[in-house]
C-alpha cells in the first residue's frame, strides 16, 4: 500500500479499491493471484485477500476499520445493534468447506480454503444471520453461518479503529 495517500471516500469504486491493494502470495498480507482468476482455487494461484490488507486499505481511504479474527457471533451482533454491518469471510454462499494450512514463499503460514468469499452481515434474530453478497439478501441460520465463518477463523473487518 502506498504510504501517505489520503483518498476521499466519495470518489472510489470497487475496481479501484482492488487494485489498489498490495499483492502478495499470502492473503493475510495482499490480494493472491488476479481477480478475473477461477473461483475457488487456493494460494498461490488466484484467491483474494483475507481482512487485515482491506482494513489498512478502508483506513487509508479515511473509512475507520479494524480486522480481527477469532471474533463471536455476539460481537458481530453487538455492532450490528449499532446500525454497523461487519464484513465477514466465509466458504461460497455461506457453505461448509475445509481449511488448509498454506505456507508463502517467506514461511508464513495462514489458514485458507477453496471457495473463499466475503459478505456483509447486516442483520439477526434469534435463530438466523441475515447477509448481503453480490447485491442480494440472504439468511441463514446460526449454525450454517458459524461453521461456514469458522471454515478461516471467524475472520471479519468491523467499523472503527
Amino acid at each position: 500500500m502506498q504510504s501517505g495517500l489520503t483518498y476521499n471516500p466519495q470518489h472510489y469504486n470497487e475496481f479501484e479499491f482492488q487494485y489498489r491493494l498490495p499483492l502478495s502470495d499470502n492473503p493475510d498480507f495482499g490480494f493472491v493471484g488476479d481477480v478475473n482468476s477461477p473461483w475457488g482455487q487456493v494460494p498461490p494461484y488466484g484467491y483474494g485477500v483475507h481482512a487485515a490488507p482491506i482494513a489498512d486499505l478502508l483506513n487509508a481511504y479515511g473509512i475507520p476499520a479494524k480486522a480481527y479474527k477469532g471474533y463471536t457471533l455476539e460481537q458481530i451482533k453487538t455492532h450490528i445493534a449499532r446500525d454497523k454491518p461487519a464484513i465477514a469471510w466465509v466458504i461460497g454462499n455461506v457453505v461448509g468447506g475445509v481449511p488448509y494450512e498454506y505456507t508463502d514463499k517467506h514461511g508464513n503460514k495462514t489458514i485458507v480454503a477453496a471457495y473463499e468469499h466475503v459478505v456483509i452481515v447486516t442483520g439477526y434474530n434469534e435463530t438466523h444471520i441475515r447477509y448481503m453478497t453480490n447485491g442480494r439478501f440472504y439468511e441463514a441460520p446460526n449454525a450454517v453461518f458459524l461453521n461456514s465463518w469458522g471454515v478461516l477463523g471467524n475472520m471479519v473487518v468491523v467499523a472503527g479503529r
